[in-house]
């Protein structure tokens, strides 16, 4: 009897060790990355708000005011002050027609009204591009080269791709590269040759 106790009592006295044969034990895994990533709030003094960003943000904040009056004097009267959501109504209006008209109709104009008034217009590359406008486009900066010659250089490059690749021209590719390496002979973009060092 004494041995049986004493066995007992040095097993219990032995930490237990989970063997690895053992049945799944359900304990949490590792942390996963949450779905819902935090959000932000850096606010940079050397980088205001817009001007647009802040009526946004202040009839944001009177819709989420009027909005929570309706819910708290509906919670303690039992029926809706038609104030409060004509309130909330005419805000959602305002918001809607103000950030429509600002960026349908006055953004535009004032963009084109500026653009007229500077001589700045910048009519960008069209919406699609195919390659004969590239071609074009390509043809008229090497013709006029931009104050920067990288700029140059890699239209040119992409000019002599045009050239030998879809109209099969390998003789004008040729061509313009001499030209561009005479014209910037330091430059490493043009050291290689059709992957030819």
């Amino acid at each position: 009897m004494d041995a049986r106790n004493s066995r007992r009592l040095s097993r219990s006295d032995t930490p237990y060790v989970l063997s690895s044969r053992g049945r799944a034990v359900n304990l949490p895994g590792p942390r996963r990355a949450s779905t819902f990533p935090p959000v932000s709030f850096d606010y940079d003094p050397s980088d205001p708000p817009s001007p647009l960003a802040v009526v946004r943000g202040i009839l944001g904040g009177a819709l989420v005011v009027a909005t929570a009056l309706v819910v708290i004097v509906y919670l303690d009267s039992g029926h809706l002050d038609t104030r409060f959501v004509a309130l909330v109504g005419a805000l959602w209006v305002i918001w809607g027609v103000f950030h429509d008209l600002l960026g349908i109709v006055v953004q535009p104009l004032a963009a084109f009204f500026g653009d007229q008034l500077t001589g700045t217009r910048d009519d960008g590359p069209p919406l699609l591009i195919d390659i004969e406008r590239e071609t074009a486009m390509l043809e008229r900066l090497v013709a006029d080269p931009p104050p920067v010659a990288h700029r140059e250089i890699l239209a040119g490059i992409r000019l002599a791709e045009i050239y030998r690749a879809h109209e099969h021209d390998p003789a004008k590719s040729a061509a313009l590269l001499a030209r561009l390496r005479a014209k910037y002979p330091d430059a490493p973009e043009l050291k290689h040759d059709a992957g030819v060092p």
